[in-house]
This record gives structure tokens, C-alpha cells and sequence, in this order.
């Protein structure tokens, strides 16, 4: 059994990184979010695998102690060595062939949905997490929605985990051959949530930054999220937005008209 912990800027990176360094895909290993980061600190992941070593020491213990019992008494011991190693090989060898077929199975008439749906089920179970999985195909791609009673470290800090997994579900579908799906992923429908709460705040601050006649600087958000507030207030009389920063602190800026000309000097873009 492996066990490795890891350090990055977000949830993503850190399993991503942790993956790569164990060589394995996710579905292979146990997630444990230790941390899910902050403004000042990285994000810190374990991961568990279990390379089946211990099972095979016992079978290889098993299959020496019967080549003791039946060899006969003239051999040797370098001759008692070769005989396990040649076990040992055939055995890894019935392994690698067993694995490859039940994989053959598993792709057999496999749908996107059957796909990720296994996958987030399997992701549910390593995390402890009790979740019930839906999903419903739509014209810009496929919706997965995880809902349960404690499905909170799956959204992770402002759904900095909820991203992270839908990255990952799309790059996995992608290797098993679901190229062209686009792939949506949420939990307890957050994303809808917070993207109304996300307007609502956009609309406020507006009228705010209007009334002071002063740019407003908001909380650091990601790609996604601030889209939605450039969005919102796209048509809003008076107002430009502008994003400022550099990632993963990014952040945006409601500015009243009458200021704009002087944050277009500092190249905010």
C-alpha cells in the first residue's frame, strides 16, 4: 500500500500532481482532502493506493512452502529459487491478463452516462460521502448532479472541489473515448445557487459603485464566477467591469463610468 500527500494551489492541481507522481488514475486510489487551500495556503491532498504487494507476498509464501513440501530432498536450493520466480512471474502474468479482460468487459456497450456516473459513485464511496447520482443530456452537453445529506466536501471552499472534479470526470470520459460530450458537474444544484447569488451581488454592488461614484473591488473568484458578474452587468448603464490579478487571486472591478478612463491607464483587462 502506497500513501502519499500532496501540496498545490487548488484541490485539482494537488491530486492531479499526486496522480502523476504515483502513476495511477483516480479511480485507482482513496481521496483524502486534508486542506482545501486558502488566499495565503496551498491546498493539501493524501492519497492511498493499493498496489496488491501484500497479496502477492502471501500467495508467493504459499507457493514456497508447497515446493518444499513436494521437492524431493536432492534439490537444490538455487533450483527451489528458480521454481518460485517462474511462480511468481505466471502469477503476476494471470493478474495483468485477468485486469485486461475485465476491462475488455467493462467497456462492452458502455455509455457516457454509465461511464461517469460509476466513476462519481466510486469517487462518493473513497470520500465516505452518501450520495444519490442523476443526470439529464441537454444541448450544450451532459449535467451530472450529486445530491445527498453531507455532499459539502465535494463543493469544496467557493466550489473550488466541485470544479476540480469536473476537470477530472472530462479528462478521464476523454481517454475512455467520449471526445466530443461536453461534461457538466454539480452538487445539490450549487452552481444555480450560487450563480443567482452571484447577480444578486453583481446588481447591488452596481448601484453601490453608481451612488459613491467609486470603483468597488470584489472578493477573488475564478474564471467561471466572474464571468457571470461581467455578464450580468454587461447592459448596465454607467457601469464597465474589469477583472484584475493574477490567478488563483483574481478578482473583479465595478467601476462607474466616470472613473473607467483612469483604470484603463493601469491595463486592467
Amino acid at each position: 500500500m502506497k500513501k502519499i500527500q500532496e501540496s498545490a494551489k487548488n484541490v485539482q492541481k494537488a491530486i492531479e500532481q499526486g496522480l502523476k507522481n504515483l502513476g495511477v488514475a483516480l479511480e485507482d486510489v482513496d481521496v483524502k482532502i486534508l486542506d482545501e487551500g486558502g488566499l495565503f495556503r496551498k491546498a493539501k491532498v493524501e492519497l492511498i493506493f493499493d498496489d496488491g504487494v501484500e497479496e502477492i507476498i502471501v500467495v508467493e509464501e504459499e507457493i514456497k512452502n508447497n515446493v518444499k513440501k513436494s521437492a524431493d530432498k536432492k534439490l537444490s536450493k538455487k533450483a527451489e529459487k528458480e521454481n518460485i520466480k517462474e511462480d511468481k512471474k505466471a502469477l503476476k502474468q494471470d493478474k495483468k491478463i485477468s485486469k485486461e479482460e475485465n476491462k475488455t468487459e467493462e467497456k462492452t456497450d458502455k455509455t457516457l452516462e454509465v461511464f461517469c456516473k460509476k466513476f462519481l459513485e466510486d469517487l462518493c464511496v473513497k470520500m465516505n460521502i452518501e450520495a444519490q447520482i442523476s443526470f439529464e443530456k441537454k444541448e450544450d452537453g451532459t449535467h451530472f448532479n450529486v445530491s445527498g445529506e453531507k455532499v459539502g466536501p465535494l463543493i469544496g471552499k467557493r466550489g473550488e472541489t466541485l470544479n476540480a472534479i469536473q476537470e477530472i470526470l472530462s479528462n478521464v470520459a476523454k481517454k475512455e473515448g467520449f471526445k466530443e460530450e461536453r461534461i457538466y458537474f454539480d452538487v445539490e444544484n450549487y452552481k444555480t445557487r450560487r450563480e443567482l447569488s452571484l447577480v444578486g451581488l453583481a446588481e447591488r454592488m452596481a448601484k453601490k459603485a453608481l451612488k459613491i461614484e467609486k470603483p468597488i473591488r470584489l472578493e477573488r473568484m475564478n474564471s467561471y464566477e466572474r464571468k457571470i458578474i461581467h455578464t450580468a452587468l454587461q447592459d448596465c448603464d454607467g457601469i464597465t467591469t474589469r477583472s484584475e490579478g493574477e490567478e488563483p487571486n483574481r478578482y473583479l472591478v465595478i467601476i462607474p463610468n466616470n472613473r473607467a478612463e483612469k483604470f484603463r491607464e493601469k491595463n486592467i483587462d
